[in-house]
């Protein structure tokens, strides 16, 4: 390796072969305490470049310290220089080191850094048993293809899973559903509470209803049931439980028409309000309970009445059937 001043502007930056531009994402923070160091003390180690075959110089490490030196007109800089013969693993290694904080701030950025190395060539083997190993991944034969569909997700998705802190299982899972239906949902963060698991659950269910009816998410957002929870005055929370719950029923209208009949069916019997009836609403456990609560002993013989009529024999004969 030399040490040499070269013209700043020879210094290739977001067109370097090893810009991480496109692969690690930030979060918006305070001014790094590196640019006050550089107003008092000026640059006080070489940035690190790596010259091709072509004598070009693309930068490794030290971004910050060539946009001081460009914002203070430098005309040259101090680098250090990797020859042409250095392996990509051991640079890899070099940036993930220098990169490690901002890295490990998400896991769409430790699979970022796996594509990253997949766009540089690194060998597989080195992939999977080095880098997949320091960043606590357990691959499988898939594993490296399913980080390259991640990679590929609209900007603004994975800017949201960078600052939710995503799991690498709910990255997969958005990796199945259309980028049209991801960016339509990162375009609702500011009208509806989207968490890391309520767009998963929006999505999903939108997902489905629209294969299921071969509709659009234009023709979801025509319907006058969505329009009227998107332009009501109902806070953020508010539209999304109401959202989640017209979804719900469009992805499951036979479950939710029994679920109807069935409250229905409870309301008509008017039982005294210490005897509750419920059952499982996903309909997969064929049985209903009743909970009795009583404190005044003077009410149970109306409770018990009650609970002897031939309208609660009917309603619960009917609930059955329906179940």
């Amino acid at each position: 390796m030399s040490v040499e001043m070269v013209d700043i502007y020879d210094v290739l930056v977001n067109d370097s072969l090893f810009s991480l531009h496109d692969f690690i994402l930030e979060s918006s923070a305070a001014p790094s305490c590196q640019i006050s160091s550089f107003q008092s003390l000026g640059i006080l180690y070489p940035v690190i470049v790596y010259r091709d075959s072509k004598k070009q110089l693309h930068l490794i490490d030290g971004v910050k310290r060539v946009q001081h030196a460009k914002l203070t007109q430098q005309k040259t800089i101090r680098v250090m220089i990797l020859p042409e013969t250095s392996p990509v693993t051991d640079i890899i290694s070099l940036i993930m080191c220098n990169k490690r904080h901002e890295i490990e701030s998400s896991i769409i950025n430790k699979v970022q850094s796996i594509c990253f190395a997949i766009s540089l060539n690194a060998p597989e083997s080195w992939i999977l048993d080095i880098l997949c190993f320091s960043f606590d991944f357990k691959p499988h034969s898939e594993f490296l293809r399913e980080c390259e569909r991640i990679h590929n997700l609209p900007k603004e998705i994975k800017q949201f899973c960078h600052e939710k802190k995503i799991s690498l299982k709910q990255l997969v899972n958005f990796t199945h559903y259309p980028g049209e239906l991801l960016e339509t949902l990162i375009g609702w963060k500011n009208v509806l509470q989207l968490t890391a698991s309520t767009l998963d659950e929006v999505a999903s269910n939108i997902n489905d209803y629209l294969k299921r009816e071969n509709r659009t998410v234009d023709d979801l957002m025509s319907e006058p049931e969505v329009q009227e929870i998107f332009d009501s005055s109902l806070g953020p929370r508010e539209k999304t439980e109401q959202f989640r719950q017209l979804l719900h029923l469009r992805k499951f209208p036979l479950l939710s028409a029994s679920n109807s009949r069935i409250e229905k069916a409870v309301r008509s019997i008017n039982m005294p309000r210490e005897v509750k009836i419920t059952w499982d609403r996903a309909l997969e456990n064929k049985k209903i309970e009743m909970n009795i609560s009583v404190t005044d002993p003077v009410k149970w013989s109306g409770i018990l009445k009650s609970l002897q009529s031939d309208e609660l024999k009917s309603a619960i004969e009917s609930i059955l059937e329906e179940l």
